[in-house]
């Protein structure tokens, strides 16, 4: 992803710029951008497809995605102002969201979560097992996407032979390049897959409840009423997501990390104390979740006019990787003693699972470096980085 966007004049006085987030590109290439962007303006537009918004201003982004009111999520992708699907509870917006996330904080919050430790340190701790022998391996395919997932699968009681089916429909979902796939169609066959294997699912539950996630919800009630089979699919697609594709990329970004940084890799094998901050401070850095909302009403932000109806880009790295919030903000600090990022979001729409987040990553990391805590980079490898989220394509390490 080149830093030089090609100007297309201005829009209603704001530079106006063609940028695409959706393209892949060389390490680090997005945050880079998005800080070079952020030392110049506040806000553009570009001129993409319809056109949208992109705030580069960190505090206001962090106003705006507070601000539900003005700035909706029931479209959240900005290439798709009216969507036809909905996700849940993400595309709701307070007070039908609220109810939701209440009664998902049963399942997601602090305490619900910790009571899973031990089950998540195991999964985790026998997928190092297998691996280590090898003495090396692409780390996301063989460890930083089955773990996150298989968890997934217990939480919501599928079957874990379907592992690796579930790994191949993610990556035909969301890893594929325009050039593989340019029309879209394998990435929409795969989603029609999983659509159906949820329509399976949520039928078994209906004739034959269980002990999980999925069975549970079939109790729950939303404004008086049973949650019906459209509002339950809604969930499992959103689930599913989630649940597969930011852990992984958080994990790839910390495995890089202290394999490129060996004095900071020995300081968390020596002290492992040091791995929370660790956690908090990689996924600072290395921010790579990109919101967006759409207007609800006329409004400014980062000097954008916007009009209702019209999408804005949130990039969170802005506000991440922002001088005027963190010292040294592109640094990796051990020892920082205030990291209040928003890599998890902010406002009512905060991420739903960022306690699972959390102990997943830091149990991988506890894991992984008690098992193999001297790893580099295998040379010869040119690693690149996906657009709209920006995870790395693959990581070859060697132990």
């Amino acid at each position: 992803m080149s830093t030089t966007l090609e100007p297309r004049g201005a829009h209603e006085g704001v530079p106006a710029y063609y940028f695409d987030n959706r393209t892949p590109g060389p390490l680090l290439s997005h945050q880079q951008q998005w800080d070079e962007l952020a030392s110049t303006t506040h806000g553009f537009r570009s001129t993409v497809a319809q056109g949208y918004w992109v705030v580069t201003d960190g505090p206001a982004i962090q106003d705006a995605l507070q601000d539900w009111r003005t700035f909706s999520s029931t479209s959240v992708t900005v290439l798709d102002p009216d969507p036809r699907y909905l996700w849940i509870p993400e595309m709701l917006d307070p007070p039908v969201h609220t109810t939701w996330r209440r009664l998902l904080g049963t399942e997601f919050g602090p305490k619900a979560i910790a009571a899973r430790e031990p089950e998540i340190r195991g999964i985790a701790s026998d997928l190092i097992e297998r691996l280590r022998p090898a003495g090396g391996a692409d780390v996301l395919d063989e460890f930083a996407r089955r773990f996150p997932t298989l968890i997934f699968m217990r939480l919501m009681g599928l079957p874990e032979q379907d592992l690796d089916q579930f790994l191949e429909w993610v990556h035909e979902m969301l890893h594929l390049s325009h050039a593989e796939d340019p029309e879209h169609r394998r990435q929409m066959a795969a989603m029609t897959a999983v659509s159906a294997y949820f329509t399976e699912q949520i039928a078994a539950r209906r004739q034959a409840p269980r002990d999980d996630l999925l069975s549970r919800l079939m109790s729950w009630r939303i404004g008086g009423e049973p949650i019906g089979d459209a509002d339950m699919h809604a969930f499992c697609i959103l689930m599913f997501q989630a649940g597969f594709d930011t852990v992984p990329i958080a994990i790839g970004w910390a495995l890089y990390h202290f394999a490129s940084h060996p004095e900071q890799r020995a300081a968390i094998v020596a002290d492992p104390a040091l791995i929370a901050n660790g956690v908090e401070e990689t996924l600072r850095v290395y921010s790579f979740v990109v919101p967006a909302r759409k207007a609800m009403r006329d409004t400014e932000v980062g000097g954008c006019p916007v009009k209702s109806g019209e999408m804005v880009m949130l990039p969170l790295a802005v506000s991440n990787r922002d001088a005027g919030r963190f010292d040294a903000p592109l640094e990796v600090d051990l020892h920082r003693e205030e990291n209040n990022h928003i890599a998890f979001g902010s406002g009512p729409h905060r991420c739903l699972g960022s306690h699972l987040a959390r102990l997943e990553l830091n149990v991988a990391m506890q894991e992984w470096h008690r098992r193999i805590p001297d790893y580099r980079i295998a040379p010869g490898q040119q690693l690149e980085q996906t657009g709209n989220m920006y995870g790395l394509m693959s990581l070859r390490v060697e132990w």
